[in-house]
């Protein structure tokens, strides 16, 4: 099937964006060798803290197979199998307090699925409603949500832009869920099982609760879920079913005064600590990027320093052989090029025919730098202040 299809809009314009700033991040990183070192240190620590993760998932849970829990893991193969997944991914259940949730990882090529116990209990053994938890976490290995994880990495932290990319995704995995599922209720029901558990989100009113998203529109509630990285089940619930027939549920939009206060209330909400973060990063990354850079603009102006003196000479040694002496001005050269860029860069330009040499006088970060060329022997060095 063509997995593209089922991945909505908003999350293809999100990626975009997401994808510009965080290559515009990598630049500035890669330009600075310093930068470089840091990127290496904290992506060395985060897959360290990940192959831990792994580890502990791999020793505490119960790996499915034909023989271990062989009705869920024949979910898990016809999940993979409908959304185009090319290899089953690896699939744990593990038990976790009581938290119903499920997650997908992935370590190098290798793809895994965590389902927490107390969810496969809520769901049931006979019901559907599983399949859509387990179509969902496909949906993001399927889609391609985790191949993109490093690379758009800077642009997860930045406020209000990371957290839109990752509800659209959630988004977009719902729809993958009601795929596999092949029924709109038992899709539904699914989402409403992680709102009300097992018992009770079989029996709540669906229409009662889709109804909920008119009070999503408020100043706080828009200011929690746009740090949020999830979107409101029962937003998800009437986006499932507006997927189905557009226009069922009106979807109730956020205060416009939440989208610019939404960043500074960030560390109150549920993984708001990214505000923090970014500003942590975006401070550690100007202060070796701003040094660096301007260090390699003065590396820059130095080496054109010294191609327009070497031209200077160039011209110069011309010049004697007409006129048997060294230029005494600029007037005395033919030199359009390095005249236009003495003056766009306010450079201090010297010729003295006495002692036969150029001199360039220019500022860089307040300092005063001269550079000279001897036309005889084309020796450049940079004279002291």
């Amino acid at each position: 099937m063509d997995i593209q299809r089922l991945r909505t809009g908003k999350e293809k314009s999100l990626f975009a964006i997401s994808l510009v700033v965080s290559l515009l991040a990598w630049i500035v990183v890669v330009v600075t060798v310093i930068g470089i070192f840091y990127a290496l240190f904290f992506g060395m620590f985060m897959l360290i803290a990940h192959v831990l993760m792994i580890a502990h998932i791999k020793g505490h849970g119960v790996r499915l197979s034909e023989k271990q829990l062989p009705e869920i893991y024949a979910r898990v193969i016809a999940a993979s199998e409908k959304l185009g997944l090319k290899a089953t991914p690896e699939v744990y259940v593990m038990q976790a307090g009581g938290a119903l949730n499920a997650f997908a990882t992935k370590l190098t090529s290798r793809n895994f699925i965590v389902i927490y116990s107390d969810l496969l209990e809520a769901c049931g053994d006979e019901g559907k409603e599983i399949d859509m938890i387990i179509g969902h976490e496909i949906g993001h290995l399927a889609l391609g949500h985790l191949k993109w994880l490093w690379v758009l990495l800077p642009s997860r932290i930045v406020p209000l832009l990371g957290a839109a990319y990752s509800r659209a995704c959630e988004y977009s995995c719902d729809r993958c869920g009601f795929e596999v599922t092949g029924e709109i209720q038992s899709a539904a029901r699914g989402l409403t099982i992680l709102a009300a558990g097992g018992k009770y989100g079989k029996i709540l009113d669906m229409q009662s609760f889709v109804l909920q998203v008119k009070e999503t529109g408020g100043f706080w509630a828009s200011v929690y879920e746009l740090n949020a990285t999830h979107p409101y089940l029962s937003k998800r619930v009437a986006a499932l079913l507006n997927s189905q027939r557009p226009g069922l549920i009106p979807i109730a939009g956020r205060n416009a005064l939440a989208y610019p206060l939404a960043p500074f209330f960030g560390i109150a909400s549920t993984g708001g600590s990214a505000p923090l973060i970014m500003v942590a990063v975006v401070g550690m990354m100007v202060a070796i990027a701003i040094p660096q850079f301007n260090e390699y603009r003065t590396r820059a102006d130095m080496a054109m320093v010294d191609t327009a003196l070497t031209e200077i000479r160039e011209n110069a040694i011309d010049y004697r052989e007409r006129n048997n002496r060294w230029p005494c001005s600029e007037a005395d050269l033919t030199m359009s090029k390095v005249s236009a860029l003495v003056a766009q860069k306010n450079w201090n330009l010297e010729l003295n025919c006495q002692n036969g040499f150029a001199l360039i006088g220019f500022k860089k970060q307040g300092t005063e730098h001269r550079k000279a060329i001897n036309f005889q022997t084309g020796q450049i060095e940079e004279l002291p202040d």
